[in-house]
Parts: structure tokens; C-alpha cells; sequence
């Protein structure tokens, strides 16, 4: 993925469970397919026969919401020409872990450009570290935030 294309993580679903908390239920089952998939680069067809065999769904479903990846720049394409003509191959444009980070950096950076120094104190808050731990993380914190601004 080229530096200039960041994924689009623009909305946090607070009640969405692990990916789906930043990606619809059908994108995130795409993700998830692309990502497992054994054939790299792979097609429509094959991530709609994967899907089809769990869920009722329609190829086009599958094309378009793959489309909606790629215009997220979560999914990265090229054209490749086949018996049946022209068609798209698709990667993912991030590794999941490297998806994950990059959301979740995403909802953190928004909360403490937002709150500030609330953050990390409810961050430090919810942990279970024993008091030394604790205090240096929040300072640790306190530090980071600092050099942000």
C-alpha cells in the first residue's frame, strides 16, 4: 500500500465485536477471507464461493462490497486478463494485525485529540497493574501525549 493511501477506519461501531467494530458485518467477512485465502492475489468468484458456502449471498454482493474495500483502501487491485476477459484479482493492502493497529490507533488518536488527558487516565483506570505499574504507565502515557502536541 503506498504511503499516501491510509485505510479508511472513520467510524467505530462501539458494540461491533472485533472487526466488525470498524468494518460492516459483510466487510469484515471479506477481510477475513481475503486474508486466509491460500491463493494471493484472489478473485471475486473465489471469495464469493468461500463465503457462499457458510451465508446466502449474492456475487454481485461480494463484487461491490470488495469494490467499497478497495475505495477503503483496505483492499489493493489490478485488472488481469483471463479466458472469460478482463477481470480484477484482489490483495489486502494490510496485513490484519497491521489493519488492527492502524484502527485502533485511529479511535485512540480521536479520543485524546478529543479528551485529552481523560484518556489516558480511564486507559490507566481499566488496567489491572499493581500501583507501581500503574504509575508508570500513566506517566508514560502523560509523556507521550505530551510530545504529540
Amino acid at each position: 500500500m503506498s504511503e499516501d493511501k491510509k485505510p479508511d477506519v472513520s467510524q467505530y461501531n462501539i458494540d461491533g465485536k472485533a472487526l466488525e467494530a470498524f468494518l460492516g458485518p459483510l466487510e469484515a467477512n471479506i477481510m477475513e477471507a481475503v486474508w486466509t485465502s491460500k491463493k494471493t492475489p484472489t478473485t471475486v468468484r473465489e471469495i464469493f464461493e468461500a463465503l457462499k458456502k457458510t451465508k446466502s449471498i449474492a456475487y454481485t454482493t461480494v463484487m461491490s462490497t470488495m469494490d467499497r474495500l478497495f475505495e477503503k483502501h483496505l483492499l489493493d487491485r489490478k485488472i488481469e486478463k483471463g479466458r472469460g476477459g478482463l477481470y480484477y484479482v484482489y490483495w489486502p493492502a494490510l496485513e490484519k494485525q497491521s489493519f488492527q493497529k492502524s484502527a485502533i490507533r485511529e479511535v485512540l488518536s480521536s479520543l485524546i485529540d478529543n479528551f485529552g488527558e481523560v484518556v489516558a487516565n480511564c486507559l490507566v483506570d481499566e488496567t489491572c497493574l499493581i500501583e507501581e505499574e500503574r504509575k508508570a504507565l500513566k506517566e508514560q502515557l502523560n509523556k507521550n501525549m505530551t510530545k504529540k502536541k
